[in-house]
């Protein structure tokens, strides 16, 4: 099929992108290393500057990909091996996998109220979250199947107390599982879609043209860095997101790590770990309108609190930005351009003390505050450095993909045929990835016809 578009990463980019090219006709593999499609975009509380619901938006996408007759979804599936004939691009997936039949599998939850164990969630663990050994990555996942956690499977968690991989027999070699509690229940249930002895799977493709969208993650901010890992009070921008989140692990209340209590003095410090030997070397552009939205929306849900956001400089480079700005500034956010360089805190009451030189003044000043948000940025995808090397296309010296000539050629690489789109490129925001991934959609459609033409 000279006009099947592979798109590799499902997030909000990845989604339209494919929703674009099924609508011209095109044949579209969806591909995705995690066990659901969305992104961070279905993790995150509102959008910025309108405070619209994200996952309120994005689902009807998911779903929509998911039933449409030309989109094929892939989830934890990685890419392995891309080889050139014939004019196609001749692809080697490795699905892994998931321990489950998604054919039988409703997503009915009965396994993970049976699993006895939970761990911190990878996202939320900080500030809460936890999930079970059997779970789902989020309640509006697609698919909206159960995966079991590797470490469990191979007997990694049994000190725990993880009831499977205590057996001395292989699951390959065993279809019965006496022990699994998980197992147990899907059959009680009638199901009967635990497959503990699943293995990966290979998969061989050929398509016409090749999208990527590995899409971009928050910068970890390294420990102790404005009191981060050493202080409970101190969370990344990413994990007040999940607080101010209703499908979080608070339930959308802002509470505070240490003791569960709801903060009334919260401080954001911008620019978190700019410009250290080990952090983020550049502005990340979105993380001043991400303040901006976190602020308004805390006095939305409480106006008492007092909220303050320590700056350097202020992007509001967007249509509407700037209003949001001032938006903010009209709910009473204290906005002070500073240079903070100490972080300590109280033991008595676990609150944070702030020192900081104030740029307009160059006065040394301190706060107290009972929250601490470090915005980190954002930074390459993890997978960037790999799938470069497996598509023979470079990467910039920040870890994001080259494109051939971002003004003639935008969204091409020195590959012909393979595109890029959202956060493959570089730091940017979900409007920005709509409108890339409708282009990259485009420019991998007419690739295909031009080829079917020759």
């Amino acid at each position: 099929m000279t006009d099947a578009i592979l798109i590799i990463g499902a997030g909000v980019a990845g989604i339209n992108c494919a929703l674009n090219a099924g609508k011209y006709g095109t044949k579209v593999y969806l591909v995705d290393d995690t066990p659901s499609i969305g992104g961070m975009m279905a993790r995150l509380d509102k959008t910025f500057p309108t405070n619209d619901c994200s996952i309120c938006i994005e689902a009807p996408q998911m779903y929509e990909v998911d039933n449409h007759p030309n989109i094929e979804i892939l989830t934890s599936t990685e890419v392995r091996k891309v080889g050139t004939g014939n004019g196609l691009f001749k692809v080697r997936l490795v699905k892994k996998a998931k321990f489950i039949d998604e054919e039988k599998c409703t997503g009915c939850r009965a396994c993970m109220d049976a699993c006895p164990v939970s761990v911190p969630d990878e996202m939320d663990g900080k500030i809460g979250g936890t999930r079970k050994l059997i779970y789902m990555p989020f309640p509006q996942a697609v698919p909206n199947k159960a995966v079991l956690d590797p470490d469990c499977r191979y007997g990694k968690k049994r000190a725990e107390g993880s009831c499977v991989g205590g057996c001395v027999v292989d699951c390959s070699q065993c279809r019965e599982c006496p022990i699994a509690l998980c197992v147990a229940a899907c059959r009680k249930e009638g199901k009967d879609a635990v497959r503990l002895w699943q293995a990966n799977k290979n998969i061989d493709l050929e398509v016409g043209s090749i999208v990527v969208a590995t899409g971009i993650a928050d910068a970890k901010p390294p420990k102790g860095l404005h009191g981060y890992d050493v202080y409970d009070n101190v969370i990344t921008n990413t994990q007040f997101e999940r607080l101010m989140n209703a499908g979080g692990p608070t339930a959308g209340q802002i509470t505070r790590p240490s003791d569960k209590k709801h903060a009334h003095k919260i401080a954001w410090i911008q620019c978190a770990g700019r410009g250290l030997d080990h952090g983020t070397p550049y502005c990340s552009k979105v993380c001043c309108m991400i303040a901006a939205k976190q602020v308004i929306i805390t006095k939305e849900h409480d106006p008492s609190v007092e909220t303050t956001i320590y700056y350097n400089d202020l992007k509001a480079y967007g249509k509407g930005f700037w209003g949001f700005y001032q938006k903010a500034k009209e709910h009473g956010v204290r906005y002070v351009r500073a240079r903070p360089y100490d972080v300590f805190e109280i033991p008595e009451s676990k609150n944070l003390v702030i020192r900081y030189e104030d740029l307009d003044t160059g006065e040394l000043r301190k706060d107290e505050v009972e929250l601490l948000v470090l915005s980190t940025g954002l930074i390459p995808s993890d997978r960037n450095e790999r799938l470069a090397k497996i598509l023979k296309i470079p990467l910039d010296k920040l870890g994001y993909f080259k494109e051939k000539d971002p003004f003639l050629s935008p969204l091409e690489t020195d590959v012909p045929g393979i595109y890029l789109c959202g956060g493959a490129t570089g730091p940017i925001d979900i409007s920005e990835s709509v409108v890339q991934a409708t282009a990259a959609s485009m420019k991998a459609i007419l690739h295909g016809a031009e080829k079917a033409a020759a």
